[in-house]
């Protein structure tokens, strides 16, 4: 179990799981940062200003601890980051 099972809900830890096995594939990746940045996504302001926090989470080959260790030196917890992945609506 990795540190979210303590703490985040099924929703949260669906969120960083697909999104971590969509942004390995580079061509998906691009596809979420465009709709995720799209004038048309309803979270796409949010998205901007927290993109470089959700690109470090959703990055591969990270400890779930150490990344959270991390965060927790810049004032954010990996709880809290993984809330800030923005859905996929519709056709993306």
């Amino acid at each position: 179990m990795n540190i979210l099972g303590k703490y985040a809900s099924y929703e949260d830890l669906g969120r960083l799981e697909y999104g971590r096995i969509l942004w390995a594939n580079p061509a998906s990746r691009e596809r979420l940062l465009r709709h995720w940045s799209s004038p048309s996504h309803p979270h796409h302001e949010r998205f901007a200003e927290h993109r470089a926090l959700v690109e470090q989470i959703l990055a591969p080959g990270q400890d779930d601890e150490s990344l959270d260790a991390d965060l927790r030196a810049k004032g954010h917890s990996l709880r809290a980051v993984v809330r800030e992945i923005p859905p996929v609506f519709g056709d993306f």
